[in-house]
């Protein structure tokens, strides 16, 4: 299995590793793939996510996959990072990661996918907590969707 010279790099060195005290979101997951645990923390200033740090432990492209996207989500609006249809939403997300990564095996294709849920999770408490509650039901509902994602590597397994 090879992996990009970005997702090694990513891996070794990664960025924002931490905890944040007092998050205004925090996400959890359980990769239903293959167990891999990432925590996403977040700091979030009037829709804004101005800080953003995980914990993981996991391979390296679960590693790598929450580096590159706490990178990414820094300074992010919410409200742009979840602008349209339900589909476009979760494909950016994991767009966010898979772009910079560059090829994954598809035998890890489920990783990318786990830290955009824990990412779904951490603004639905956020919502919630501030009382948006509309809005921490839509993503509520994303959620789910996204386990279509973690299909995608047994799919092109199969395929092969």
């Amino acid at each position: 299995m090879e992996l990009s010279a970005k997702t090694i790099e990513h891996f070794r060195n990664p960025q924002n590793v931490g905890e944040i005290e007092n998050p205004e979101g925090t996400g959890t997951i359980v990769n239903p793939i293959c167990g891999d645990k990432t925590v996403l923390y977040m700091r979030i200033k009037e829709g804004v996510i101005k800080d953003a740090k995980f914990l993981s432990f996991g391979c390296a492209v679960t590693i790598a996959s929450a580096s590159v996207f706490t990178q990414k989500i820094k300074e992010q609006e919410i409200s742009q990072l979840l602008s349209g249809s339900d589909d476009e939403v979760i494909s950016r997300l994991v767009s966010l990661i898979e772009s910079e990564l560059g090829e994954i095996p598809p035998a890890k294709l489920h990783c990318p996918p786990a830290t955009v849920q824990a990412f779904l999770e951490a603004i639905a408490g956020y919502f919630e907590k501030e009382g948006e509650t509309q809005l921490s039901s839509r993503i509520k509902r994303l959620i789910p969707q996204v386990s279509d994602y973690y299909k995608r590597g047994e799919k092109a397994e199969e395929a092969a």
